[in-house]
């Protein structure tokens, strides 16, 4: 049990932990010394090496991460704080960052925010206390005035301890030009949908899903865009919003097919939202593609195994997790404003 701390004393109670002064006496060298050689200083002689690291491993000493962190010294964490967790995009995205981070000697951490203001920036300041070397967030919210004073306030404060923030998944901020962001095309990802299924003679082409989110609005902006290029128009009545879930994007489907004039094809926030789609067509016996064409967004590994396989918009997520993470640890002098092609597999339901 650590001993009481007496009053006026200052920093944490003592622990029955090695210290560093424990190993220089066992070493027979000064504290410095011993400093010395664990953070790798030169300066010091092999044989005086050798005998720290030998006293350090009877000790069993532990240095204190967070303290050499604190002090600019030793490897800091990369964190990566995303909303959630919940299907193959956001897995394949921190598995590039998490790739990248351990290559190069960093802890890896994952925080979610589940869509909370209040919950990004307590977690944004305790990462602050932490000293990690760069933060990746991935921010689901809709652009406005207040986002971006909030992503204006979460640079400085990491700034002031020589971190690194970028926003991962969200376009260039004109507002902001000195925060880094890594982004897929996706207003050219949606446009390429559209522009697929008005070659196919589609006229009635809906959009389902978010409409208030960084990404669904390069979405249903690069869906009206498609529109424009096949000479059609927004027609209100055929956009409706559900969230990124399919249960919800089933009963949005529904909404759809039983208009008098239902759509012909159905443009998706993501692949999720779908198989919400799927399941609405199988309720009404409506045909895909026959009747109805449908495409995903994300290319998800489940699109190919739907019947009939699903078409859908590639984004390479791996790739934007790891770009993320090699700006964050300030590993690259590549452009700080990165936007990666996405592209259109087509497969069965879209005939």
């Amino acid at each position: 049990m650590p001993e009481p701390r007496k009053r006026g004393a200052r920093g944490p109670a003592p622990t029955n932990e090695a210290n560093l002064r424990d190993v220089a006496a066992l070493a027979g060298v000064s504290p410095a010394t011993v400093s010395r050689v664990l953070t790798g200083t030169a300066g010091v002689r092999d044989e005086t090496r050798a005998k720290v690291r030998e006293a350090a491993e009877e000790l069993g000493y532990v240095a204190n991460g967070l303290a050499q962190a604190m002090l600019g010294r030793g490897r800091r964490p990369l964190a990566l704080v995303t909303p959630a967790l919940h299907d193959a995009a956001f897995s394949e995205l921190a598995s590039g960052a998490e790739e990248v981070a351990t290559h190069n000697g960093h802890l890896f951490l994952m925080a979610f925010t589940h869509g909370d203001v209040a919950r990004e920036e307590a977690i944004i300041a305790t990462l602050r206390e932490q000293r990690a070397a760069g933060v990746v967030l991935v921010h689901a919210g809709a652009p406005d005035k207040e986002a971006d004073q909030r992503i204006a306030g979460y640079l400085h404060s990491l700034a002031s301890v020589n971190a690194t923030l970028v926003l991962c998944g969200h376009p260039y901020l004109p507002s902001l030009p000195s925060v880094a962001t890594v982004n897929v095309d996706q207003i050219g990802g949606a446009r390429a949908a559209v522009i697929h299924l008005g070659a196919k003679g589609h006229r009635r082409i809906a959009f389902l899903g978010l409409t208030h989110s960084s990404a669904a609005n390069q979405r249903f902006l690069g869906y009206s865009l498609g529109l424009r290029d096949a000479g059609l128009t927004i027609d209100s009545s055929l956009v409706v919003e559900c969230p990124d879930e399919t249960v919800e994007a089933h009963l949005a489907a529904l909404l759809l097919l039983r208009k008098p004039d239902p759509p012909t094809a159905i443009v998706c926030f993501s692949d999720i939202v779908a198989v919400g789609v799927y399941r609405a067509a199988r309720d009404f016996h409506v045909d895909i593609p026959g009747q109805l064409a449908v495409v995903g967004f994300d290319d998800s590994p489940f699109a190919a195994d739907l019947t009939p396989g699903l078409t859908s918009i590639h984004a390479p997520f791996y790739d934007m997790g790891a770009r993320s993470a090699r700006l964050a640890l300030r590993l690259t002098d590549d452009d700080t404003h990165v936007d990666l092609p996405t592209e259109l597999v087509a497969r069965d339901s879209t005939g």
